[in-house]
């Protein structure tokens, strides 16, 4: 658990990194030309950048869920999207930013798939031993 602490810990701070610089209009170089390399490859950023971001926060949080009006989301999933929506919102807001409704699209998407990704890994691990985190 140490680990996954650390290691959500650092991707948060890289991250948050990446948001400060692209909110000064710098862009981290070598993201630039992998972006610029790959089709889609802004869109495919957002996705697995988001998404790892959700991976590790519902790993973090053991996969917990809640349920609001009979359906069951993920926790972690579900405070990664609203800052996800929060800060592509303010972009609306930063000069040197840009606000895409695609851009949030893959971001829910990538949210969305790798929170799956986490509770699935989450409940195989627990069918080890116990059915702690298990809905019905």
């Amino acid at each position: 658990m140490k680990n996954i602490k650390r290691i959500t810990a650092l991707y948060i701070f890289l991250i948050l990194l990446i948001i400060a610089f692209a909110n000064q209009g710098d862009y981290i170089h070598i993201l630039k030309h992998l972006v610029k390399g790959i089709p889609y490859g802004d869109k495919w950023g957002h996705f697995i950048l988001m998404g790892l971001l959700a991976f590790f926060v519902n790993i973090l949080l053991n996969s917990q869920k809640f349920k609001l009006f009979k359906l069951s989301f993920l926790k972690g999933s579900v405070i990664i999207l609203v800052i996800v929506t929060l800060e592509e919102f303010s972009q609306l807001f930063i000069e040197n930013r840009s606000f895409d409704w695609l851009d949030l699209t893959f971001d829910y998407l990538g949210i969305f798939v790798f929170g799956q990704l986490a509770w699935y890994l989450t409940q195989r691990k627990g069918k080890g031993g116990s059915e702690k985190g298990k809905e019905v």
